[in-house]
């Protein structure tokens, strides 16, 4: 995952959660290396999602990137 990728959740019970509606759309704003390798490169990403405060340092497999 990049910055600017769309995503949604992958885990609807964490989006539920959250009180984000399970197919919301939000845009990876930042991602976290943090000097940890992980196969995907990213630790955690920082994710916008329109109507709720960003939310930080959550996992990228949390979510899954939106293909249009």
């Amino acid at each position: 995952m990049e910055p600017g990728d769309e995503v949604v959740f992958a885990r609807l019970d964490v989006a539920e959660a959250l009180g984000i509606w399970r197919h919301a759309t939000g845009r990876v704003i930042e991602t976290h290396d943090e000097g940890q390798p992980s196969p995907e490169g990213t630790v955690s990403v920082d994710v916008q999602f329109e109507g709720h405060e960003t939310l930080y340092r959550y996992l990228p497999d949390l979510f899954e990137k939106r293909m249009n």
